[in-house]
């Protein structure tokens, strides 16, 4: 019988980091569990963002009850606008979660073509309700940004629990503090399953107080002469929440410097007003405006705090060093503080602008990845909560292959036997029977879906191939003008190359071009009932040999027949 059916299926997050997207089936019943993005590696070019593939959704989409988001961070919502184009079904999540999920659909309507609707079910930290005829309990945890909660779902042999992003961290400030007591009652009714976030499992020891800012840099606000100019990414905000209070204790005013008007310190700063409780814990009378930032009197009393995506951020920071900022230009006695970590798909533009800030004559601080931990488990923190929950069975998520190896190995220290310990892919199927793990898996075919500001898979494997191609040898274009009836060529076959050689020393590549060129011109003649496509393909083919014979590149060769 199907009631006693429970099957997992992640839809990206395993082996990657970000693009979180997890599919639970229980009595029939599918609940997504995250729906998030992940940047591209540095050879997808001109990628902007990956996203999950929908299929499996997308032909299952009767038996979908509800989106389920665990927090307001990108990597697990970010793909919601593309989903929902897809599916229709509720998005239940906390209050600023859904504020956040609700201005990232409205701009996204707002500038492109397409159109859906959308439901948001916004509910407490400590919500129990019923979703789809399943008792489903949110728990409140601690992560870098307050409205996070793991979700339990309950089945007829324990609970399915999903730990999202989280540390132990018992004096985390309040709208940060997890609820330990919540987890401990799940915990005593019985978990059949955790899937537990492993990204930090290689880490000794617990994360906090790792993660904390403050003591890295309270000695760059005791001694700094200028302004302090803060990187730290906009959705960080127990961090943003860390720097208000150091500048509030050395008798600073703070400019949140979002240069993205659509950044999300300054979308938290415009949601808070309408909140009874301020989600920052701010005094207007500390705030300043980037109206500020030149004025002499506060030459030595600001923090100017530059936030932005992980994407955009140094992008905004080479742009400053360059001068192209209105209000922000370096000058001699500032401290610049990088705190904003380098996270994967964001290398090379780091690296670059950190090169950058150092030719400068700013002070620079720069804080190391392995200085400052991001708020995700470690080890202590990953022992806390199988002890707490005492799961029959284990899947570690969200994370590389290695931490998922690592983060098994801790739940065999707790007692956790290897046979009830599942490593998956996305893709992968996992599958409960009256409660024990079956042995067999099924798969669904995943694919990342590549997104670069035009639309949903319209990049492909070719295509980026394709612009790896050309940024590393060129590109060669021949033009050809021949007669529509005689097919002879009426004018001079034109080489034009971008990228790949100086015409002046390769006259001998460009005569062997149009040699080439000229004799299927010829065969176009003698045949022409010849395809004009095939025509292209075969001089295309002999250019190429031709060229990785002479040179060893391999452009992009584009051969263009004109028929007058």
């Amino acid at each position: 019988m199907r009631d006693n059916i429970v099957k997992i299926t992640p839809i990206g997050g395993q082996a990657e980091m970000g693009k979180s997207m997890y599919c639970l089936e229980i009595e029939n019943k599918i609940f997504i569990i995250d729906a998030g993005f992940r940047f591209p590696e540095s050879d997808k070019l001109g990628v902007d963002i990956i996203i999950p593939n929908f299929d499996y959704l997308k032909a299952n989409q009767d038996r979908i009850q509800a989106i389920l988001i665990s927090h307001g961070h990108d990597d697990v919502m970010g793909a919601l606008p593309y989903l929902l184009q897809e599916i229709n079904a509720p998005i239940y999540t906390t209050d600023l979660t859904a504020d956040l999920i609700d201005q990232m659909l409205k701009r996204y309507l707002r500038h492109s073509n397409v159109k859906f609707n959308y439901q948001i079910k916004r509910i407490n930290m400590n919500a129990s309700l019923k979703i789809g005829g399943i008792h489903v309990e949110f728990f409140p945890i601690t992560h870098s940004i307050p409205g996070s909660v793991g979700i339990a779902f309950l089945t007829k042999h324990g609970y399915i629990v999903y730990s999202s992003e989280f540390i132990i961290d018992f004096g985390a400030p309040e709208k940060f503090r997890c609820n330990i007591q919540k987890i401990m009652e799940i915990g005593k009714h019985g978990v059949l399953a955790l899937m537990c976030e492993s990204s930090y499992a290689k880490n000794d020891g617990y994360t906090s107080p790792q993660h904390k800012l403050t003591s890295k840099i309270e000695s760059v606000f005791e001694d700094a002469q200028g302004r302090i100019i803060i990187s730290s990414y906009a959705q960080n905000i127990f961090r943003t929440q860390e720097i208000v209070h150091l500048a509030k204790k050395y008798n600073r005013k703070i400019v949140f410097y979002g240069r993205d008007k659509y950044d999300n310190t300054n979308s938290l700063l415009r949601i808070s007003k309408n909140k009874r409780k301020p989600i920052l814990d701010i005094e207007d009378h500390i705030l300043a405006k980037k109206e500020d930032i030149n004025k002499p009197k506060y030459a030595d009393k600001l923090v100017i705090l530059l936030s932005g995506s992980p994407r955009r951020i140094y992008h905004d920071i080479l742009d400053i060093i360059g001068g192209g900022d209105e209000f922000l230009q370096l000058e001699e006695d500032d401290t610049f503080v990088v705190a904003s970590p380098i996270l994967p798909g964001t290398e090379k533009i780091a690296n670059r602008a950190i090169n950058e800030l150092y030719k400068t004559d700013t002070h620079i601080h720069f804080i190391r990845n392995k200085e400052l931990s991001s708020m995700h488990a470690s080890q202590e923190d990953i022992k806390v909560m199988l002890q707490i929950l005492n799961p029959k069975y284990f899947i570690p998520i969200k994370g590389e292959y290695q931490h998922f190896v690592a983060s098994s190995d801790l739940a065999k220290e707790m007692f956790i036997d290897d046979d009830r310990i599942a490593i998956l892919d996305n893709g992968e199927t996992v599958t409960f029977k009256n409660g024990v793990l079956l042995d067999y898996r099924d798969t669904i075919e995943i694919d990342d879906i590549m997104i670069d500001g035009i639309g949903i898979g319209d990049v492909g494997v070719k295509v980026i191939d394709d612009r790896n191609q050309l940024q590393k040898d060129g590109v060669v274009i021949i033009g050809m003008t021949i007669d529509n009836k005689t097919k002879k060529s009426i004018a001079n076959t034109d080489v034009q190359t971008r990228g790949f050689i100086y015409l002046k020393d390769s006259e001998n590549i460009i005569k062997g071009i149009m040699e080439i060129t000229e004799d299927g011109l010829k065969e176009y003649q003698q045949s022409p009932q010849l395809d004009p496509v095939d025509v292209r393909v075969n001089i295309k083919d002999k250019i190429n040999k031709f060229i990785y014979r002479e040179t060893g590149k391999k452009p992009v060769v584009l051969p263009i027949i004109i028929e007058l």
